[in-house]
């Protein structure tokens, strides 16, 4: 058997994960309600009324960016089991387990529906194990359903995902898709916000909001309050988070999962490569970014094929555990897409449990 790398991460979840989940909405999308009658007894809904009803909703999967009606149509009566995702395996980010916890009633409901849908009754929900600062504790079951603490080190999440969990045909949906499922069935409500916690060094009051879609980075970030000016800002986790560049424009979307800002210290500066390896020896891929990056630092494309670079998940624990705080990832994932454009290579999806195969 093989061994898995990776890395054990800080993760900084508190206070955000442990306090009420707060909504900041825009009203005018808060009324947007779907063109169907109410549902008078849910007991009586068909699976095709369901996969209707997610699609009328425009309800987006926030862990893949898929549309969930299209997830749902895949596995329809082919499911073996349902999983709900509420790993949130990098630091500072609770905006699933958050939710799952909080809203757990909605969560609970929407699970069933993909049950439903799927026609089986092996659900279970995904929750990280390695969490040492929280002051709430996390179940081990949520309703009827047992909730499966995954351990190891990071990224979790991903390798949950390849070695399997026993079931190949299954379907996995994001905490926050379920719950605006529930509310589409339910309430008759579109789906106009997306869950995401808001946290970092500079923020005065961290927390998870509940924020409409469409809103600005800027805007979320004084709901929370600034104790200090950021020197950078980053939608998404620190690990696999884009940095803004412009937080007055740059909108929150369907699978903004955080806000993250952060003063940082000037000293931290790029250094030249020193050959300490330590990214090879945290990359749960089990490649060699080291000579990775220099391959591609030095245009030398046509001598990548050996290093399989199409296997990269994308993680970043190997800029994350540089001694010379080099951006190695940048140039594994550079590398990867001319390895997959050019070499023919296979795209190693995180999601190898897909039910197209």
């Amino acid at each position: 058997m093989s061994i898995f790398k990776g890395i054990v991460l800080a993760q900084h979840k508190e206070p955000a994960f442990s306090r009420p989940l707060v909504r900041f909405v825009n009203p005018q999308t808060e009324a947007l309600t779907i063109d169907r009658e109410p549902v008078a007894d849910i007991a009586a809904l068909t699976v095709d009324d369901v996969i209707d009803i997610a699609k009328s909703a425009q309800i987006v999967d926030e862990r893949d960016g898929k549309m969930l009606y299209r997830k749902l149509l895949r596995a329809m009566g082919r499911a073996a089991c349902v999983i709900a995702d509420a790993v949130d395996d990098e630091p500072y980010v609770s905006s699933q387990i958050n939710p799952m916890m909080k809203l757990k009633d909605e969560a609970v409901g929407g699970l069933k529906l993909c049950s439903f849908v799927c026609g089986c009754d092996n659900v279970f929900i995904l929750a990280y194990k390695n969490i040492t600062d929280i002051e709430t504790r996390i179940p081990r079951s949520i309703d009827q359903f047992k909730v499966v603490r995954l351990r190891g080190g990071y990224p979790a999440e991903s390798r949950s995902l390849r070695l399997g969990l026993g079931e190949r045909r299954r379907l996995i949906v994001g905490a926050g898709a379920l719950i605006h499922l529930y509310r589409a069935v339910i309430k008759r409500k579109r789906q106009s916000t997306v869950f995401i916690t808001v946290a970092g060094n500079c923020v005065a009051n961290p927390m998870n909001l509940e924020a409409s879609i469409g809103m600005t980075v800027i805007q979320v970030l004084e709901r929370c309050g600034m104790i200090d000016e950021p020197t950078r800002i980053v939608c998404g986790g620190p690990m696999t988070g884009i940095s803004v560049i412009n937080a007055e424009k740059t909108l929150i979307t369907y699978t903004t999962r955080a806000v993250l800002a952060f003063r940082e210290s000037a000293q931290d500066k790029l250094y030249t490569c020193i050959g300490c390896a330590r990214c090879e020896r945290v990359c749960p891929s089990k490649l060699n970014p080291m000579y990775i990056k220099r391959f591609v630092d030095n245009s030398y494309f046509a001598h990548l094929k050996p290093f399989d670079a199409h296997l990269c998940i994308g993680c970043g624990t190997c800029s994350y555990s540089c001694l010379s705080k080099l951006d190695v990832s940048a140039s594994v994932a550079e590398a990867k897409r001319y390895a997959i454009e050019h070499f023919g290579l296979p795209i190693d999806d995180e999601e190898a449990d897909k039910l197209e195969s």
